[in-house]
């Protein structure tokens, strides 16, 4: 059985495919149509998933989509009555950081139908199945994971009027315990101080968590004010602090907020104490709250396992954070847990639940985009007249000219899903330089001097570079990990400002050729840590080769490794 999954008008448009419950592609349409948090209709990434597994829209069993529309729109109804007349200004504002209008995103979320049927010139339009978009969440999470049973935590900006649900999963069954509505949401949150530090929200909220880590303390205490806890489970904004609940995303603080902390740093202006400050008052807030919650769903459910899911899930200190300080004993924290991942997360949730087949799908690996042939490669390769040549151990010569100082374009393999390049879709090059991180800010990723570049790590090797929370594993880079003091001096080009790295452990099983490079890079130099960026410049990751030459040409990296061909400048 074929289930097409399908995410779009919000943010990451995706298109997922599983059969008989097992996840076999998800494509980001950004990846192809090159617009970076694309919320169009997919339609260029449905058709990579047919192609991916060789079939047509026909060959399809059903059709899922993230959303229920109608629950939105009544809970939109409901919020302007609320917060009226005030909220009328809501009824022009953008939806959700694009550039919907919500009653025009209503309509094309419920022609969803339509836009498959005049994609595939079909008779009539298919049906489609609405799934709620924090149980499609959960879903991407529990459905996958290696329990029987778990507490589950979703948390996003929203998702219909949902911003945090509570839940528990059994076997085929996932049930509700808690929703926290909007506009209360530690998504919108986020959202909110993004903009007011100068950053564009729903885009930008990595660049405040690397921010933080230059923070003093000056504003912890007064940002609690911000979060108004009930009764277990819950929390509630204080509304006193905000605007965006009856004016729209385009002016999220209130005259009260900015009295007491300040005017809004715009994009141009430099970067102060006050900044740093304030990020870090804001991390603090957001570790802090979900510890608190995470603790209250401990207490509820009993469980032992906690599944983790949407886009506050990619805050990787907050789940530090909630690994330390909750008494769980065993995490999974999906890593595709942006938009993208509810396109399969719907499916899975129509297939498990709904149509009550049992489980039998593990999530392992993020592997799950198209794959490239040597001849399709050098067909590229040749077309631009580069002069490259052919490696028998691809791994070991990269792995040589990483030593040597050389910054690296890694492309290997299936293209990486989710928001983070996992060994892929990489740019690599050595921990051990300390101006790495400045030339790679400054010379490739042309980018904010404060981001911090991850460390990938032999499985096997890590507790010798990193203290990981509980000694938990981070296969897709969810964690933060405490560097080793008598590392720091080893690794500077990760080691960020706090002492800490987002952390890569790399199991030889899962990718094998990724796995190789580091090891043989320990070979030559003693150190099975390497840096690990994003194959791309301001833009989505690179898809496919010819996307990948145009960027090594364009930046100033110094060689392409690219299936079995190497390229130097």
């Amino acid at each position: 059985m074929y289930i097409l999954g399908i995410t779009c008008y919000a943010h990451e448009s995706t298109c997922s495919l599983i059969k008989n419950g097992e996840i076999i592609c998800v494509v980001e349409e950004e990846r192809l149509n090159r617009e970076k948090h694309t919320w169009k209709y997919p339609k260029l990434a449905i058709q990579e998933c047919l192609d991916i597994e060789s079939i047509t829209i026909h060959d399809v069993d059903h059709i899922t989509y993230f959303w229920k529309p109608w629950k939105e729109i009544t809970g939109n109804i409901f919020h302007i009555l609320r917060y009226f007349p005030k909220s009328l200004n809501l009824l022009k504002s953008e939806s959700g950081g694009n550039s919907l209008l919500f009653f025009s995103r209503f309509v094309m979320m419920m022609n969803i139908g339509g836009k498959i049927k005049d994609q595939f010139k079909l008779k009539r339009k298919p049906k489609i199945e609405f799934v709620e978009h924090h149980l499609a969440h959960a879903s991407s999470a529990f459905f996958v994971s290696p329990f029987d049973e778990a507490a589950i935590l979703t948390w996003d900006g929203r998702g219909e009027s949902t911003s945090t649900m509570l839940s528990y999963g059994i076997k085929n069954e996932i049930k509700k315990i808690k929703e926290v509505k909007v506009p209360h949401s530690l998504g919108h949150l986020y959202s909110a101080i993004t903009d007011y530090l100068g950053f564009k929200s729903f885009y930008d909220e990595w660049k405040v968590m690397g921010l933080s880590a230059y923070g003093k303390e000056t504003y912890v205490d007064d940002f609690q004010d911000l979060i108004v806890y009930s009764e277990a489970g819950e929390y509630r904004l204080n509304l006193r602090y905000f605007k965006f609940h009856t004016h729209g995303t385009s002016l999220w603080m209130s005259d009260y907020f900015l009295e007491k902390f300040g005017s809004k740093r715009e994009y141009s202006d430099d970067y102060t104490q006050h900044t740093y400050d304030i990020a870090l008052a804001l991390q603090r807030l957001i570790e802090n709250t979900g510890v608190r919650i995470a603790n209250d769903l401990y207490n509820i459910t009993k469980s032992k396992n906690l599944c983790v899911a949407g886009g506050v899930a990619l805050n990787v200190l907050m789940n530090k954070a909630i690994v330390k300080e909750t008494p769980f004993d065993n995490y999974f924290f999906q890593p595709i847990s942006n938009d993208a991942g509810p396109s399969f997360g719907s499916s899975l949730y129509y297939y498990h639940q709904i149509l009550n087949h049992n489980r039998n799908f593990i999530f392992n690996s993020v592997y799950l985009g198209t794959e490239y042939s040597n001849a399709s490669i050098e067909e590229v390769l040749t077309a631009y007249n580069l002069n490259y040549k052919k490696i028998n151990n691809i791994a070991k010569v990269t792995a040589e000219y990483i030593a040597t100082g050389k910054i690296v374009g890694w492309f290997q393999g299936k293209m990486e899903a989710g928001p983070r390049a996992l060994g892929n879709r990489s740019i690599v090059a050595d921990p051990r330089s300390k101006d790495m991180k400045d030339r790679l800010n400054k010379r490739v990723k042309r980018r904010e001097f404060f981001r911090p570049f991850a460390p990938s790590v032999l499985e096997e090797r890590v507790s010798k570079y990193f203290v990981m929370p509980k000694n938990q594993l981070s296969p897709y880079m969810m964690l933060v990990g405490d560097v080793v003091e008598d590392m720091c001096d080893v690794i500077p080009a990760i080691t960020h400002a706090d002492g800490t790295a987002r952390v890569h452990t790399v199991n030889k099983k899962v990718n094998p050729k990724y796995w190789e490079l580091i090891s043989e890079f320990e070979k030559i130099t003693g150190v099975a840590v390497i840096i690990n960026t994003s194959f791309n410049e301001n833009e989505p990751i690179v898809h496919t080769p010819k996307q990948a030459v145009e960027c090594f040409l364009r930046t100033e990296f110094d060689v392409l490794s690219i299936g079995d061909y190497i390229v130097e400048k």
